[in-house]
């Protein structure tokens, strides 16, 4: 999503103002908070817009969807068991989730990228940062209707200016993961699959 300098101006208002000023610098949608008890992550979202639809068994994530199910925001963590880059990991999400997409907004920073494009009628944004020097990747991603994007640009907004990467690199062993104690991102399909 490319941001007019003016959306630019907004958005580090909102960033440098906090959680208070998301909630109700975007239309009011009765914002509520999201922490992952795991991993500690955590994020704003519209509770108005988004119920839980389901959330994995270990504890690594969940999906919210709005009533008729065409958005849906997706937030987790994982361990960075191939201790990739952030450059190569945005690469990786790129290619494997959003191939479909045109992206046409990837800044990244030197713990943290964004994508976010259009394709097929949806719109998605995704942030990711990385913490615990790298072990643990924390993640939201946004998908929705091209056509409700103005509505949803909002709400995009506030999620990210509240979104704060997972800290509890206890939950991290001295072994990384082990095989099957993460499964967040296996609950759903990679959202270009996603039928929204």
């Amino acid at each position: 999503m490319k941001f007019p300098n003016a959306m630019m101006v907004v958005a580090l208002a909102v960033l440098t103002a906090g959680p208070s000023a998301a909630r109700e610098g975007t239309g009011g949608f009765g914002w509520t908070s999201y922490r992952n008890e795991r991993y500690g992550f955590s994020l704003q979202y519209p509770a108005e817009i988004f119920a839980t639809e389901r959330t994995s068994e270990a504890g690594d994530g969940a999906v919210f969807a709005t009533a008729n199910g065409e958005a849906k925001l997706l937030v987790g963590a994982l361990p960075n068991e191939d201790r990739q880059s952030v450059a190569s990991y945005q690469d990786y999400v790129r290619r494997n989730s959003y191939g479909g997409f045109g992206v046409d907004y990837r800044p990244l920073g030197t713990n943290w990228f964004v994508l976010s494009g259009d394709g097929n009628g949806q719109t998605f944004y995704e942030k990711v940062m990385f913490s615990c020097d790298g072990r643990l990747i924390s993640s939201f991603a946004l998908i929705y209707p091209t056509a409700d994007k103005r509505r949803f640009d909002a709400v995009v907004e506030g999620i990210q200016a509240t979104f704060r990467p997972a800290r509890n690199c206890e939950a991290l062993p001295g072994t990384l993961h082990k095989p099957g104690s993460s499964d967040w991102i296996s609950m759903i399909a990679p959202p270009a699959q996603l039928s929204c």
